[in-house]
């Protein structure tokens, strides 16, 4: 969207390295951010202490969703730079006119979270299996499908970088059940990983899948 590039121009930038917190769960935003470069987590620490990732935001997303269209007073999660970052920084009323400014503004917008809306229905999907390799396969599928990048046909690599302990943590799954997992679908000539790299062979994740993986369906 050129009209969004060029709204977002006219904003100050700023920067948080690897694992810094940029708001903390209920806190009142200073602004609305826009990622220009990088990944953002959002997630929940429970009860015991245990982080619990949600979503990641790349580039042109806007965050916190909920605060950002008046839906909330606060943060409702924590926000924590995945890798290092570079975000546009929006006031709130700002980033309303822009989306009134025009009808077509206002759909592209209404197009992207329909997509997100459908990535999210995924994941819930791939939660409410009951078995770690079924919760891993759909896993992957999201993965793949709202961060996927084609390195060729049948190939997909994971866009963001994950350590199998945030892979375990988005998951539900202890770190240890997941390497197993993992480790598995290497063997089985599903996926090829190094470090926080993942690639995917999406011909042979569809044949272990009960929903087929389909390219068209790529989330932005």
């Amino acid at each position: 969207m050129k009209s969004y590039d060029s709204f977002l121009k006219k904003f100050r930038i700023v920067r948080f390295k690897k694992g810094e917190v940029i708001l903390q769960q209920d806190e009142v935003p200073p602004a609305v951010y826009v990622v220009q470069e990088g990944v953002v987590k959002t997630y929940n620490i429970t009860a015991d202490g245990n982080e619990k990732p949600i979503s990641f935001e790349v580039k042109n997303e806007i965050f916190p969703v909920a605060w950002t269209f008046f839906r909330a007073h606060r943060t409702l999660f924590y926000y924590e730079a995945l890798t290092d970052v570079r975000l546009f920084v929006v006031p709130r009323q700002d980033f309303k006119t822009f989306l009134n400014s025009s009808a077509s503004i206002a759909y592209d917008m209404f197009d992207t979270y329909i997509g997100r809306y459908v990535g999210y229905t995924l994941r819930v999907h791939a939660l409410s299996q009951s078995k770690a390799r079924e919760k891993l396969l759909h896993t992957l599928h999201f993965l793949c499908l709202r961060f996927g990048r084609d390195i060729s046909r049948d190939n997909v690599k994971i866009g963001i970088p994950l350590t199998q302990q945030e892979i375990a943590n988005f998951m539900g799954l202890s770190r240890e059940t997941t390497a197993i997992e993992l480790k598995k679908l290497e063997q089985q000539g599903v996926i090829t990983y190094r470090q926080k790299s993942y690639r995917v062979l999406t011909n042979k994740l569809n044949e272990l899948l009960t929903d087929e993986y389909n390219p068209g369906l790529r989330i932005k």
